[in-house]
This record gives C-alpha cells, sequence and structure tokens, in this order.
C-alpha cells in the first residue's frame, strides 16, 4: 500500500462522509445546489456527485484490488441515499435520481479501469 492509495482512501471517506451530509440534511432555500439545478437538472447533479465518489473509490483501490470495500461502499450509498429520502419529511424519494447515482457511481469505476488497462 502506497502513500497515494492511502490519500485517495482519506478522500474517499471525507468525500462520502460529505455526500451523507449534503444529502440527509434539510436543503435550505437559497442554497447553491438549488442555484444549479436552476442552470443544469437535478438529475445531472445526482449524476456528477456520484460519479466524483465512484473516481475516488476506484483511484483509492489499486490494481490489486485491496479497496473494493470503497467501491462496494460507494455503490451501496448511491442506493442508500435515495432509499433513505423515502422516510425524511423533507426530502423526496424519486426512483430516477436513485439509477442515476448508481450509474454515476459505476461509470466512473468503469472509466477508470478502463483507463488502467490501457496503459
Amino acid at each position: 500500500m502506497n502513500i497515494v492509495s492511502n490519500l485517495f482512501r482519506v478522500t474517499f471517506f471525507f468525500y462520502l462522509f460529505y455526500i451523507y451530509y449534503a444529502y440527509l440534511r434539510q436543503p435550505s432555500e437559497a442554497s447553491y445546489v438549488q442555484m444549479a439545478a436552476n442552470v443544469v437538472t437535478d438529475y445531472f447533479i445526482h449524476f456528477i456527485s456520484f460519479f466524483i465518489l465512484g473516481i475516488i473509490a476506484q483511484l483509492a483501490n489499486n490494481e490489486t484490488n485491496d479497496f473494493i470495500f470503497g467501491l462496494s461502499l460507494a455503490i451501496i450509498t448511491s442506493v442508500f441515499i435515495e432509499f433513505i429520502h423515502f422516510f425524511l419529511p423533507f426530502r423526496s424519494f424519486d426512483i430516477l435520481e436513485g439509477i442515476l447515482n448508481i450509474l454515476g457511481c459505476v461509470s466512473a469505476i468503469y472509466l477508470i479501469s478502463y483507463i488502467r488497462k490501457q496503459k
């Protein structure tokens, strides 16, 4: 395990915490995310957020796949976040957002894996 891999792992867990915080707290009326959703769709924001999570998870996972826990956690988080939205009164459940969460995470994992195989 090298130092770069460890830095990506620390970054992964910080970003994972941020994802949970951002997606489970009560949104404010005038937030940067709401302003961004006016420019691009909310679905695009979900895709990009979990695409970044997938990239960080796969970069933390070196070629020997010793961080498969992180990859699994990223995919499980993609599903779990939207499942929890069903129970929160200030959030709304949308199956398409959950699908885009998973798609963003998995596509980033495959993209990094493909780039590594090309080297």
